[in-house]
């Protein structure tokens, strides 16, 4: 049985080619592996020799100047430095008391004079006593000192008595970390 015209007719003719990914896929990898090639080889034989030749004269400046400065020198420098960033590191964290004096003149209520003043700077706590004309002006007082926020971490009253018509009174503050830092609170 021959076949019919329309069968033959296609048959005869080229199949149509279809897109396909492998092509795509194919192009794409080699253009990846060309962009990489290139950056390799640039890197390898035109970075790499840039960088090298950096390292020299670095290399060679640093010959010179030890040719120039005794090895004498270099160590009293290095030890003169040496002592510049530990004091540095000392005064950073440098307690001083005087702050306290200035602040306690600042926040002492004019009706009140004190007569105790004990200072543990290690456990940042100050005992103070003192006498107040009235019990009002102790109370003033002891609001004025906790409201000091910045300065003042806790405080404690000890004591209050009446003693031939003065009013005296023992307190311990707790004060902050950095009110005792010279470098926080410099006196001035």
């Amino acid at each position: 049985m021959p076949l019919p015209q329309k069968v033959i007719e296609q048959l005869g003719r080229e199949p149509v080619k279809t897109p396909g990914w492998s092509g795509q896929l194919l192009m794409f990898s080699s253009t990846v592996l060309f962009i990489a090639l290139i950056v390799y080889f640039g890197l390898a034989y035109g970075y790499e020799p840039y960088l090298n030749s950096q390292t020299q004269n670095i290399q060679k400046q640093l010959q010179s100047f030890s040719d120039k400065v005794p090895v004498a020198e270099q160590t009293a420098l290095v030890n003169f430095y040496s002592q510049i960033a530990n004091l540095q590191t000392i005064l950073k964290t440098h307690v001083s008391g005087s702050p306290l004096f200035d602040w306690l003149e600042k926040n002492t209520e004019t009706n009140v004079y004190l007569t105790k003043l004990n200072a543990n700077v290690t456990s940042r706590q100050i005992a103070i006593g003192g006498v107040a004309k009235t019990l009002d002006d102790i109370n003033q007082q002891l609001v004025d000192l906790g409201s000091q926020t910045d300065a003042v971490q806790s405080f404690v009253v000890n004591d209050i008595t009446d003693a031939n018509g003065k009013w005296q009174f023992d307190v311990t503050l707790t004060l902050t970390r950095s009110f005792f830092l010279a470098i926080n609170n410099p006196a001035q």
